[in-house]
């Protein structure tokens, strides 16, 4: 699937030439110092100037299988533009990480580049308040992946280094369109899944074969692990500790018509609102799977989509704050 989408660096660099030109390509490498990596460098896209006083940070979809795309960058970047005129300078950074079905792509890796990112933007001076990270589908499972080591630190440090705010410090704001919570099995979170045949999305196999890794590469540890890959089927409170230590606001956004609705609906009313007051999930009337992002697939502005604006604002007022 990489193969014929093309690499997040191919997709970056052909966006550039079409629609930020004026502007050039701005790609840096994260550091490697993990024992899992094997050579396999995350990399950083900046959409737009690179700014640093307030900063987003995209984690794109792709099933774990491809890498960032035109449609999400051109999504971003209309975002970006909208809040220039509001007098918002807000720094847009993507993290493109590995994907796909060769050993070197395989959970944790995603984790770790993640980890290495939000390392590295604290290492420029970036404020944890002044930082919110945002992504969807497989980007939202990875955001999960993210807010779960810095609650519970993943068991084998060596694959995934430890990850600490500093002291007093939270993270402003995260945002999940269309989270893949639930990997394995999503039949058993309600009949979504089943019964929306018409959504973009069918990851049924691609999500047991992530699971499935784990379960190979870990024999002795996967009870341990599965949380990280699969917050849905997390202990309850597995998310208690996140208004105390880690983040500030809380968006989940879904589509009413997506096969991903159930999952997404119980893992937020399980895992995330009993512990966080500033949590809200909004479920968009005939939304599909990554809807707003979805439109820039065919146009350079939303559709008619009532909920951009409304994630657009909901981010805004984070930086504002």
């Amino acid at each position: 699937m990489q193969y014929l989408v093309g690499s997040g660096l191919h997709q970056y660099q052909r966006w550039v030439k079409n629609y930020q030109s004026e502007l050039g390509a701005l790609v840096e490498e994260l550091p490697l110092d993990s024992d899992r990596a094997r050579g396999e460098r995350g990399r950083l896209f900046w959409i737009g100037s690179k700014r640093t006083e307030k900063v987003l940070l995209y984690l794109p979809g792709g099933a774990y299988m491809f890498q960032v795309t035109e449609m999400m960058l051109k999504f971003w970047r209309y975002a970006q533009v909208e809040w220039e005129r509001q007098g918002l300078a807000i720094g847009i950074v993507v993290l493109s990480y590995s994907v796909g079905s060769d050993p070197n792509a395989a959970f944790p890796i995603q984790l770790f580049q993640a980890t290495q990112a939000l390392k590295y933007l604290l290492s420029i001076g970036c404020n944890p308040s002044n930082i919110q990270i945002a992504g969807d589908s497989a980007g939202g499972n990875l955001i999960t992946q993210l807010l779960s080591h810095m609650v519970h630190p993943f068991p084998l440090p060596s694959l995934v280094p430890p990850l600490n705010l500093p002291p007093g410090s939270h993270l402003r704001g995260v945002y999940m369109m269309s989270p893949w919570v639930g990997l394995s099995n999503p039949d058993q979170w309600g009949p979504t899944f089943r019964i929306k045949h018409y959504d973009v999305t069918n990851i049924r196999e691609l999500g047991g074969q992530y699971v499935d890794t784990i379960f190979i590469d870990f024999p002795d540890k996967h009870s341990q692990i599965i949380p990280y890959a699969e917050s849905v089927s997390a202990p309850d409170d597995w998310f208690s500790d996140l208004q105390n230590s880690v983040v500030d606001r809380i968006l989940v956004t879904a589509g009413k018509e997506e096969r991903l609705l159930d999952q997404i609906q119980v893992f937020f009313k399980r895992k995330i609102k009993p512990y966080h007051p500033d949590a809200v999930l909004l479920v968009q009337d005939g939304g599909i799977h990554d809807d707003i992002i979805m439109d820039f697939a065919v146009a350079n502005a939303p559709l008619g989509n009532e909920l951009t604006p409304v994630v657009l604002e909901w981010i805004a007022k984070g930086f504002r704050m």
